[in-house]
């Protein structure tokens, strides 16, 4: 697997981040998707999943938009061509993808969004448009042509009266025809539009960039209406060496962006390790069926634990202490937590050989449970 296409990170941070695409090709060769399209029909139709239908053609107008959840004489009633199936956060209910997000450990991870899946008949698509965020589009089965401009458009170029975003008219600067395993790079604001040559497959890995008046709505539960809205950026992002870091030159940048002054640093990067890894939705609370001891002969024997998709871990160390937040929640450990919680954040796959590497065992299998008893992690078997 050739990820960034024999690119060293540190160039691809340097060069293509926040700055301009880049076309990798054969970035997961022969990779096999865990989710056929039938399964991710399947997943359009359960009432927590999120999911969309775009139709271009055949429908009551062009460009028809519809929500999930969906059944199934939705999809026996689409025409052959030009229609696409959209299912957002994947990641979050296959944990074989959750994994796959892993591999984008050269990007902190609190900056990952989701992983979402899209399905196309030939000629399928969302039309061209513009995203605010950053995303890596990955080739899973089939072909798509994808089309770039990287002009600047007003809102006057885009399509009115329409719930979806499509620009007016688009003239494409460059193209490139992926195939299963070529992955696609593209920073924000470039207009792209991709159309599926046969029955395809695209990973959409998205990354998350707060608003100025998102954080400031989460921060003072009000919105500062007289400054102007903005997106998160980091085009100089470095390389560092645990992506589950929250780092002192992110808070800044946060705090630059919300334009806050004498606020208490420790405090802000606090509220800040909280929204940022704050549950995306309400999980299910179960009985559990053991107790400490219990839980952690069962970790020895099954070998694994796997993260729950909807948590987000993230942390910020302190001179003898490290932040560990999960799921919104905050959990101060000593230093001697570092390599575990690292690695936590890191993995949604919790092995435990790995795990009595990094922490005494009774540390270890104290804080386990404890996010073993709030849902964060459990046994997939």
């Amino acid at each position: 697997m050739q990820l960034l296409g024999g690119i060293s990170r540190e160039k691809f941070l340097k060069e293509y981040w926040q700055k301009k695409p880049l076309l990798i090709r054969q970035a997961f060769s022969d990779y096999q998707s865990p989710v056929s399209p039938e399964e991710l029909g399947g997943l359009a139709c359960e009432e927590e999943v999120e999911s969309r239908i775009i139709q271009e053609k055949g429908g009551e107008q062009a460009w028809q938009l519809r929500h999930g959840p969906f059944i199934e004489s939705d999809f026996t009633s689409l025409p052959e061509t030009h229609w696409t199936l959209l299912v957002q956060s994947v990641d979050h209910h296959v944990p074989e993808l959750a994994c796959l997000l892993d591999k984008f450990d050269f990007i902190p991870t609190w900056r990952i969004d989701d992983l979402m899946i899209s399905f196309a008949q030939a000629q399928g698509s969302v039309g061209p448009h513009i995203d605010n965020y950053d995303v890596f589009l990955l080739q899973v089965q089939g072909e798509r042509h994808w089309y770039i401009n990287e002009n600047d458009y007003a809102d006057d170029d885009f399509i009115k009266d329409s719930e979806l975003r499509i620009l007016k008219e688009f003239e494409s600067t460059q193209d490139w025809l992926l195939e299963p395993g070529d992955m696609l790079y593209l920073p924000p604001g470039v207009a792209h539009h991709g159309v599926a040559v046969d029955d395809c497959l695209t990973f959409s890995i998205g990354f998350r960039a707060p608003t100025r008046n998102e954080l400031l709505i989460a921060y003072t539960e009000k919105n500062d209406d007289a400054i102007a809205d903005a997106f998160y950026s980091d085009p100089d992002l470095s390389l560092q060496t645990s992506p589950g870091e929250i780092k002192k030159e992110h808070i800044d940048i946060v705090q630059a962006l919300m334009r806050l002054s004498n606020v208490d640093k420790d405090e802000f990067s606090s509220w800040f390790g909280c929204f940022i890894t704050e549950k995306t939705n309400e999980l299910e609370h179960e009985n559990k069926e053991f107790g400490e001891h219990e839980f952690w002969e069962q970790y020895k024997h099954f070998g694994k634990l796997t993260r729950n998709g909807y948590i987000r871990l993230s942390y910020i160390g302190n001179n003898e202490s490290i932040s560990l937040f999960v799921a919104g929640e905050e959990f101060v450990l000593s230093d001697s937590y570092l390599s575990l919680a690292r690695y936590l954040c890191e993995n949604h796959s919790v092995d435990y050989n790995r795990v009595i590497q990094y922490c005494d065992e009774t540390a270890a299998s104290e804080l386990l449970f404890k996010l073993y008893n709030n849902n964060y992690l459990f046994f997939d078997e």
